[in-house]
């Protein structure tokens, strides 16, 4: 199995309290400390020599996250590390189709990109790509998504936005393309093309489930898919039915006649102490914070695909010592086809930082040897 850090470069206050803590006073963000804080985790992992980073974010909500652009902020790591890789979990490019309105459930920060920023372009995100991935030496991997939840035509109009940039790598001189959602001529002259990437034909593509009826379609489109290991935060179905969503996608993949075998990427929260009484007592005050976090006692809250919500989160974790996680990481492998776990160390960016950087050492001391 791969290990892998999911991070959203998180935001760091003066008192050591977030907004969401009810002991909160009016602490100072204090971004370029944060900064500093974050590259601390990314060096950390680079030397204990684990498998990836993922890096999460979204505009306009710096309260937690303070990654607004993963392309950008991926490719910084790659100029600063050696061997680990990179992906981007999730790059949400911004669509919207014609009289389309955003969900009753987004949030406010989320509502005001969807209003007012202009939509993301196939071709300049491809461009970014391959300079991300130039400058890794092939060491990225992009996941994408576009909040395709309930809509099968947003998610069409996603999987077209991926079309356009797979050719665009693939092909030498740009033939033009003519689809429902995007229409470009062909280059005028010979001597126009974009970035290639260093991978070929292109980076490996990871995306997030964020419905119950994508799992299907990304079987047979023949994507890697990447869940949380409960239930996302406004799409409560258990454990047991997301096995079931699971062994669908690995169906529709067979059917398709893809290659190899189908596996999936699961995100986790992840907590864990040198004892059971302190990943115990860690854990409860972790839980009590991203109740207060999902409450919208900050205005925060998350609806990514993959976000694990209080009560997901009570059933399926990766808290406790080290011998009860390595025990949980094997039912997760049987149920899910895991062959890679993004541990969120910080999930909520509710967990003091000397708890992050102890559960990473537990993780690389004790843990991940044993699925090596």
């Amino acid at each position: 199995m791969d290990f892998g850090l999911f991070d959203t470069w998180n935001a760091l206050y003066a008192g050591d309290t977030v907004p969401w803590d009810p002991a909160y006073a009016g602490g100072e963000l204090l971004e370029s400390e944060a900064y500093s804080k974050n590259f601390e985790q990314v060096d950390a992992v680079e030397s204990m020599g684990w498998d990836y980073i993922w890096l999460g974010g979204g505009h306009f909500s710096r309260q937690a996250s303070m990654d607004p652009q993963v392309l950008m902020l991926a490719a910084v790591i790659a100029a600063r590390t050696k061997n680990i890789k990179i992906g981007s979990s999730i790059h949400r490019p911004l669509m919207k189709l014609e009289g389309e309105e955003l969900s009753a459930r987004a949030l406010p920060h989320e509502r005001y990109a969807f209003d007012n920023l202009m939509l993301d372009d196939p071709f300049q995100v491809a461009e970014q790509i391959s300079i991300v991935d130039q400058v890794s030496q092939g060491r990225f991997i992009y996941g994408a998504g576009a909040r395709s939840r309930g809509s099968e035509e947003r998610r069409d109009y996603f999987f077209e936005f991926l079309e356009v940039m797979k050719q665009l790598w693939t092909e030498e001189h740009f033939s033009g393309f003519e689809g429902k959602y995007y229409n470009y001529p062909a280059f005028y002259e010979p001597y126009l093309s974009i970035p290639k990437p260093y991978q070929k034909p292109y980076p490996p593509m990871l995306l997030p489930v964020d419905s119950q009826e994508s799992f299907v379609p990304m079987g047979r489109l023949g994507y890697r898919i990447a869940i949380g290991a409960g239930s996302s935060p406004h799409n409560i179905r258990g454990s047991q039915v997301l096995r079931e969503d699971v062994q669908s996608y690995k169906n529709a993949w067979k059917e398709a006649g893809h290659p190899g075998e189908p596996t999936t990427v699961v995100r986790i929260p992840t907590l864990l102490a040198d004892t059971k009484a302190e990943a115990d007592s860690q854990s409860e005050d972790l839980m009590r914070l991203a109740r207060q976090y999902y409450s919208g006692r900050a205005g925060i809250g998350s609806t990514d695909a993959g976000a694990a919500s209080p009560d997901a989160t009570a059933e399926v974790n990766l808290f406790g010592t080290a011998e009860e996680v390595v025990d949980k990481i094997e039912v997760l492998r049987e149920a899910f086809s895991t062959d890679e776990i993004m541990f969120e160390v910080n999930w909520t960016s509710s967990v003091p930082r000397d708890i992050v950087m102890n559960t990473m050492r537990i993780l690389t001391d004790k843990v991940i040897p044993n699925f090596k």
